[in-house]
């Protein structure tokens, strides 16, 4: 009996002990980077710093767009609203008093007038630009901190807007400045984040030489999915590369996931600066793990579906806004403005890494095809665009008469032929 309970006792001990060594591994690992790297973790700091101030900056700007937009847009929807709910509260007061007064012909024309004045009103306030009729209030504070917010990200959902011409002159203006003061938050963002992925690439090199990280690298669970994984890719290539017309296209993606594998820098120099020069599939999946954390966030906070959600933050951040999936609280969006703001980055990056493998592949596909149909490529050429003195066309009259050749004369030369 005592051996029976003795093993989970072992076990759990075991499983304690190796959950001490990953976190001692972990904070020495890190205090040695510190001391490998401490320029680059001094930069990340400062520019910690400055994008912190930068979002407040935006911030304060925002609330002061939110402020304007709500007291300009905010009073004209309360007019035309207010004005539509009196009509029909007036009207049915007054169809109630009248029915047990008037003959039912006189109060049917009463109750046919009345109407005709609530949708004389409600069409006034729809063509004025009210889209609710509702009590709930489109203008609110935070519902115009967050149209703010949207329209100097450019993401621009458009379930809210302006409909006053002093309200979107005023968003002209608003965005005119808005916009370069989210642009310069975004790109040093961009660039911090750029620091961090890339001395966080070197914390997990560093803690994989640790007794830890080999224990955890070395575990039959990691090899097996690892290996699962790989197979599984290569026998979709395989497949998909004896297929006539397609056969092509998973060529060139087993190609980039050949160039990925072999492009994980685990033992040469690495550079922890700036730069975003990874690989193109590294960068998608950077970004779909990104795009994932954001889905949970908003799948738990809205009732929306997994895919809804994912839906939404892809379309949130490549800045498309269509605006048919949208917070219910403008709360919820503010709240995630950190996110926004660095999934934006991110997004950018990675599709301009993207951009970047797509364009050198069409080069390469450009160059293929024109030296198998004989095409000439772009050249450039230096042309000189200094005065010419004069330019005199004289007709070659050996070889081909009907042919004009340009020929330059200096100054004795044209003096002589006056003459």
């Amino acid at each position: 009996m005592d051996s029976v309970d003795s093993a989970p006792t072992l076990e759990k001990v075991s499983l304690w002990r190796a959950t001490r060594e990953i976190f001692r591994d972990s904070r020495s690992t890190w205090k040695n980077l510190l001391i490998e790297c401490p320029s680059s973790w001094r930069t990340i700091r400062s520019g910690l710093s400055w994008c912190c101030l930068l979002l407040l900056v935006n911030g304060a700007f925002w609330l002061f767009g939110g402020l304007l937009f709500a007291s300009l847009e905010g009073w004209h929807e309360s007019r035309y609203k207010c004005g539509a709910l009196r009509i029909r509260r007036h009207f049915i007061e007054e169809l109630w008093e009248q029915s047990s007064i008037l003959p039912e012909d006189e109060w049917r024309e009463l109750a046919r007038q009345r109407l005709i004045d609530f949708e004389d009103q409600l069409h006034e306030a729809f063509s004025a630009g009210l889209t609710s009729y509702t009590g709930k209030r489109t203008w609110g504070f935070w519902d115009a901190v967050a149209f703010s917010m949207t329209t100097v990200s450019t993401i621009g959902y458009g379930h809210i807007v302006p409909v006053t011409w002093l309200g979107r002159m005023i968003t002209v203006c608003y965005s005119t400045f808005g916009i370069p003061l989210f642009l310069i938050l975004l790109a040093e963002s961009g660039l911090l984040l750029t620091r961090i992925l890339k001395l966080s690439w070197v914390y997990i090199v560093r803690f994989h030489a640790t007794p830890s990280g080999k224990r955890i690298c070395s575990s039959n669970i990691i090899k097996n999915f690892l290996k699962l994984m790989h197979n599984t890719f290569k026998k979709i290539f395989e497949q998909g590369k004896s297929k006539k017309f397609i056969g092509p296209i998973f060529e060139t993606i087993e190609g980039f996931y050949d160039n990925t594998i072999n492009s994980v820098n685990t033992t040469r120099t690495f550079c922890v600066d700036d730069q975003f020069d990874i690989s193109a599939p590294v960068a998608i999946c950077l970004l779909f793990l990104y795009l994932l954390w954001g889905s949970i966030l908003f799948f738990l906070s809205e009732d929306w579906s997994p895919l809804e959600a994912f839906y939404f933050v892809y379309i949130t951040l490549t800045t498309i806004g269509f605006g048919d999936y949208v917070p219910q609280h403008p709360l919820a969006l503010l709240t995630c403005v950190v996110y926004i703001i660095f999934g934006l980055a991110l997004t950018g990056l990675c599709l301009n890494t993207i951009q970047n493998e797509l364009l050198r592949t069409s080069d390469n596909v450009r160059n293929k095809l024109c030296t198998i149909l004989g095409l000439q490529l772009n050249s450039n050429e230096v042309v000189n665009l200094g005065c010419l003195r004069e330019t005199v066309l004289q007709p070659d009259t050996s070889c081909h008469p009907e042919e004009n050749v340009p020929v330059q004369l200096d100054a004795t030369d044209r003096d002589k032929k006056e003459q």
